[in-house]
């Protein structure tokens, strides 16, 4: 009975951890869209966005000034699209180090499977706007084509750099699914589990962009 308890009681974690790392996911990514306009001159602050507790009606924030950023040219557009996606990518990139680094010692069970959570999250947030929403061209990346980007060369670099991400990923995940293991839940289902939850959010992300837009 204490077991059944324990290995509920750890999924529910699982669950809260997977719900709040979406938050700081999303409102860097915000942020990312307003660093570029405040440096153009076009938004007071780089730090004030419009990001919502349902997180899919998310913005960089109402007070940036597009009309001057159309007369700053195409690279401030293309800056501000990019901005988001260039900020889950340095996430991603922080977090993995310091997973990398966790990996080769011994570590703190949840805090190693929070931050790889949050890897996650960084992943399929920035995923789906290089590969999904490039494929099905919608919001952020509509916005970098009409700059003058090639639509397929984004799609085939963010293509390449989903696969050797992933790659990257499969030993963090193979330590997180051992940490989460127990006689009823096994690696290869956690394992499944963490697949599940990036194709979630990405396509969660994606149709949502698509609706809104």
């Amino acid at each position: 009975m204490k077991v059944a308890v324990w290995r509920t009681q750890n999924l529910w974690i699982v669950i809260i951890i997977a719900v709040a790392v979406l938050y700081p996911t999303v409102w860097p990514h915000e942020v990312g869209h307003s660093v570029a306009p405040y440096l153009y001159g076009c938004k007071k602050t780089f730090w004030q966005t419009d990001t919502s507790w349902f997180l899919l009606s998310s913005w960089g924030g109402k007070d940036i000034d597009d009309t001057c950023l159309q007369r700053r040219g195409h690279a401030a557009a293309a800056w501000t699209a990019f901005g988001g996606v260039a900020v889950n990518l340095l996430l991603l990139s922080v977090l993995l180090l310091v997973l990398w680094r966790s990996h080769q010692k011994v570590a703190s069970s949840w805090w190693f499977v929070t931050l790889f959570f949050w890897a996650l999250a960084n992943y399929a947030e920035a995923f789906s706007y290089l590969v999904l929403n490039t494929a099905w061209l919608k919001s952020d990346m509509e916005t970098l084509v009409e700059s003058g980007i090639n639509r397929w060369i984004i799609f085939l670099v963010g293509l390449v750099l989903a696969i050797a991400m992933g790659w990257v990923l499969r030993p963090l995940a193979q330590k997180a699914a051992a940490m989460l293991a127990t006689p009823n839940s096994s690696e290869r289902l956690w394992r499944f589990r963490f697949v599940l939850y990036v194709v979630l959010v990405g396509v969660v992300m994606t149709a949502a962009r698509v609706g809104l837009t």
